[in-house]
């Protein structure tokens, strides 16, 4: 018993240093299992949170490719039925069979030229410009050879929708027609010059007392609506022309 008391006191420090090292390193191996324990988890959370945003993205992109091809389609969708879409216009002057034809919205004046048979020999090309796109209720004229450009003028109609675009040219005199130049007509019974209703441009009807840009206006978008004059008293029907002012005009007007 002594010898162990003896051998206890010599070693006690070393016994208690020995102990204190196999403590510290149960405690740290408990740490490292722990911490490598709890970091798997967290890689297998950002492989997922990964994937998953993957799969977001692509999703994301098909949405996107899918709402293109949409819009594609209705936009195709929309010209074609624009393409389809049935008009109207009115054809005269110098073709050879002048009249209304149906058209659609892509066609061009050549092309309602070609369902009027073409021009005939008479026709000035060069006043017309192919190329124009089409409207509903367009009136293409086809000028001869020989008439007065400077009395040609594109106008549209109030209040129409789509506008009416109209060409109105007037022809040097022939054989055919009455001796008029730009609207006027000289052989009245008293030698004076009138202007014609149904052949006078806009400026020409500027030039009759009283009238003024909105009259004249109005003068051209009724004989577009209603056709020509059949007498100079129709001017009443006109808005803005009351009696008071048809008694001013009747002397320097005709039809």
């Amino acid at each position: 018993m002594n010898r162990i008391r003896e051998f206890i006191d010599d070693h006690l420090y070393q016994v208690l240093i020995s102990a204190a090292a196999v403590i510290v390193i149960l405690i740290v191996s408990v740490l490292l299992l722990t911490i490598g324990h709890s970091s798997k988890p967290s890689q297998e959370d950002a492989t997922a949170l990964a994937t998953s945003s993957t799969s977001m993205s692509a999703s994301t992109d098909q949405q996107a490719s899918g709402s293109q091809s949409a819009s594609s389609m209705a936009s195709a969708t929309d010209n074609s039925q624009s393409g389809s879409q049935r008009l109207y216009v009115d054809v005269k002057g110098a073709v050879k069979n002048p009249g209304v034809y149906e058209v659609n919205a892509n066609m061009r004046v050549v092309d309602a030229i070609n369902l009027a048979g073409g021009f005939n020999r008479s026709a000035d090309k060069k006043q017309i410009n192919l190329a124009q796109r089409l409207t509903d209720q367009q009136v293409v004229y086809i000028p001869i050879k020989g008439e007065i450009k400077g009395n040609r003028a594109l106008r549209s109609t109030p209040n129409q929708t789509p506008a009416q675009e109209t060409v109105e040219s007037s022809a040097t005199p022939s054989a055919s027609e009455s001796s008029s130049d730009a609207g006027v007509t000289t052989g009245s019974t008293d030698g004076s010059a009138k202007v014609n209703l149904n052949t006078a441009d806009k400026t020409k009807l500027q030039e009759l007392n009283g009238i003024g840009d909105k009259k004249a206006d109005q003068i051209i978008a009724y004989r577009q609506s209603h056709g020509q004059f059949k007498s100079i008293e129709d001017l009443k029907n006109v808005p803005g022309f009351g009696d008071k002012t048809f008694d001013n005009l009747k002397s320097s007007i005709c039809v």
